[in-house]
């Protein structure tokens, strides 16, 4: 690989510019535009964050003790290797271990968790982007031994400067749940996820605008969750208010802001813990009524608990809670109705049943879900989806039907296929290609395997 001499480029070309791509590469989509925006924005980031820096950095040094910074050399734009900075999240010295880490990995500590799950441990790579060997946006930069593994193909990904965050990091975002049950991790990663992460990488870099950039760069800070919870939240506060104003119009007092604060961060606590926030927002049926039930019914008996037990003031009377209680469930629950009833349409079920004991869908799509709510309504079938696998990276991590959407296919090879007994897929828009490859991956799991197109299918057979 070519290492160029990045010596060559002036102060001005590093903070305004780029190095020539030499002769025969085709220039990068790297204006000068783009590159005041990353000035800009690196630099009044890292201003603005500088009090969290120190927090986060005493953190490190009062709970872990070691360096503050882990630094390690990546390949860059057009094969220019640097050193990239983060925060350390894992334990000091020379551990050994993959140069990728899985859910659960020993080596990082429990602050380096904490800090990864929030990319938190990104942050000092905005002086990488100052001086103009980062990008905001743009393909995650790999290690040299990775790059080197590269497919011609794939080696156009060295064309874009490289970024703290791009579209694989958002699918990819809990890349280590994806690995945690990968037998070799490394080589999982390496046949897997990078192919996927520059694939999406390179059709994202035909396309990208600041505008598009500065999205990505928003959902990176503000993942779906937050959007659902924020969205929950508001229903939550509208059926609060209509609570308290029906027993105001009686009692002639109105719930205080620190009681009124209070009963919806126990509420938006509920819906997190019992991990509402990360379902696929426009599936709705009994499991995750019943989960919507617990999750707020949780905080109304610790509310009505405190209120029947501790004279306190300020706290809401029993009747706002008992209506609460209902408004609540109903507007959540008739929101996410309403949602899965724009996406899905009228569906119409059959009767004829099949049993079987633990099932897995590749494809979590209109038929796959539409699979695993008929098999979850006829228990007397004796089968229970277990998990969905789908080649969509957007879906990964995500939950349909209170059932988890894992990753790609290949992950049944990786820690599954003694967990299920048949693998229906539900592609009916794959290539012909792509399901027979998956069809070779089930067979060398050994699994029953059944193709599907339609939930009228799988009943007739």
């Amino acid at each position: 690989m070519r290492i160029m001499n990045t010596r060559s480029c002036s102060v001005v070309t590093n903070l305004f510019g780029k190095c020539s791509p030499g002769p025969n590469r085709p220039p990068a989509r790297h204006g000068l535009a783009k590159r005041i925006y990353d000035v800009v924005f690196s630099a009044l980031g890292l201003i603005v964050l500088s009090p969290v820096f120190f927090v986060i950095a005493l953190l490190i040094k009062v709970l872990d003790g070691g360096p503050t910074f882990y630094r390690q050399r990546r390949v860059g734009l057009y094969g220019v290797q640097f050193q990239i900075c983060k925060f350390r999240t894992m334990i000091s010295g020379n551990a050994p271990g993959p140069r990728v880490t899985r859910g659960g990995d020993p080596r990082v500590t429990p602050l380096g968790r904490l800090l990864r799950k929030l990319k938190l441990d990104e942050l000092p790579q905005l002086w990488n982007v100052l001086k103009g060997e980062m990008s905001l946006v743009g393909p995650r930069p790999e290690v040299p031994c990775y790059v080197n593994a590269y497919t011609p193909d794939q080696r156009r990904i060295l064309n874009y400067k490289p970024g703290i965050t791009d579209l694989a990091t958002l699918n990819f975002r809990d890349e280590e749940s994806l690995l945690r049950n990968a037998q070799h991790v490394e080589q999982f990663y390496v046949q897997q996820c990078i192919p996927r992460k520059v694939d999406l990488n390179l059709q994202y870099a035909q396309r990208a605008t600041l505008l598009t950039d500065t999205r990505i760069i928003f959902q990176t800070i503000f993942p779906s969750w937050c959007a659902i919870l924020l969205m929950y939240v508001s229903l939550l506060t509208a059926g609060l208010s209509l609570s308290s104003r029906l027993v105001d119009a009686k009692t002639g007092s109105l719930l205080t802001s620190s009681a009124f604060a209070l009963i919806i961060s126990l509420q938006a606590a509920g819906l997190v813990w019992r991990n509402q926030c990360k379902a696929l927002l426009t599936y709705f049926s009994t499991p995750e009524f019943r989960e919507t039930c617990v999750a707020l019914g949780l905080p109304f008996f610790l509310l009505l608990a405190a209120v029947l037990l501790i004279p306190v003031s300020g706290l809401p009377p029993v009747n706002v809670l008992v209506i609460d209680l209902i408004l609540s469930i109903a507007l959540l629950c008739g929101f996410r109705i309403l949602a899965r009833l724009w996406r899905e349409g009228s569906f119409s079920r059959r009767d004829k049943r099949r049993a079987i004991t633990r099932v897995g869908i590749i494809g979590a799509t209109e038929t796959g879900a539409q699979l695993a709510r008929e098999i979850s309504a006829r228990r007397r079938l004796g089968r229970k989806v277990q998990v969905f696998f789908d080649d969509n990276a957007e879906r990964w991590q995500r939950r349909l039907h209170e059932i988890p959407v894992v990753g790609m296919p290949e992950c049944l090879l990786q820690g599954w296929s003694d967990k299920l007994d048949e693998v229906i897929i539900a592609m009916p828009d794959a290539p012909a290609d792509r399901l027979q490859q998956i069809q070779q991956i089930v067979e060398t799991a050994k699994l029953k395997c059944s193709l599907c197109w339609s939930a009228e299918q799988i009943w007739s057979t």
